[in-house]
């Protein structure tokens, strides 16, 4: 965090607060010299953040933590534009996000499509064990004919 620089304008006394935060967001606070202090609201803003990084991953409908980015496209060099989709109840919205968020969002869907994927898997082979076991069982109880090829 960098050194307060203070201002007097109008006879109203308030510095500038630069926070650096870890993910390398930068952001200038005005505060007033109230009797406030600065670490309060730091702390609430990073908690406000972080409520929001939270709230991009549950549909704002049906509350699901399913939702996943269909689209993406840059906007600028801090910005890109995100299309998001909740595949329980359809709804698409579009939001706004830096670059970390971004991958955080791609990262998470890689793992959701990476377990499903394993569970698809796990069912796939589960169902022909069964086919399988199925398949034998007729095969010693001579239920299968020559006619049934």
């Amino acid at each position: 965090m960098a050194k307060p620089t203070n201002k007097s304008d109008a006879g109203v006394d308030y510095f500038i607060q630069r926070v650096v935060f870890s993910e390398g967001q930068v952001l200038d606070l005005v505060c007033f010299k109230n009797g406030v202090s600065t670490q309060s609201i730091i702390e609430e803003i990073v908690t406000e953040l972080q409520k929001k990084k939270t709230e991009l991953g549950t549909c704002p409908l049906c509350k699901s933590r399913l939702i996943y980015p269909m689209e993406r496209y840059q906007l600028n060099d801090l910005e890109w534009k995100v299309l998001m989709l909740c595949p329980n109840c359809l709804c698409k919205r579009e939001i706004v996000v830096d670059r970390e968020t971004v991958r955080d969002l791609l990262r998470t869907a890689r793992m959701g499509r990476e377990s499903l994927m394993n569970e698809l898997d796990k069912m796939q082979r589960k169902n022909m064990e069964d086919e399988s076991e199925k398949f034998i069982s007729a095969l010693h109880k001579d239920h299968i004919l020559p006619i049934d090829f």
